[in-house]
């Protein structure tokens, strides 16, 4: 049953990392600044909102100025 959790968990920290990426990435820095995690905790998470942040940028690169 725990096991469960902390998959539904995890799948709503990576989707909340597309659907706000900046948001996770603010988050986990305050985390970090505090002391509330190490340095390499949550990178994993950090990486996929630097993905989502590219895609997004790439995405806007994309659409037609007037």
């Amino acid at each position: 049953m725990l096991d469960n959790y902390r998959k539904r968990i995890a799948a709503m920290a990576i989707e909340l990392a597309k659907e706000d990426p900046l948001l996770v990435k603010e988050v986990i820095a305050r985390l970090r600044k505090a002391g509330e995690i190490e340095v390499d905790d949550l990178v994993y998470l950090e990486r996929i909102a630097d993905r989502w942040i590219k895609i997004a940028q790439d995405n806007l690169a994309l659409v037609p100025r007037r």
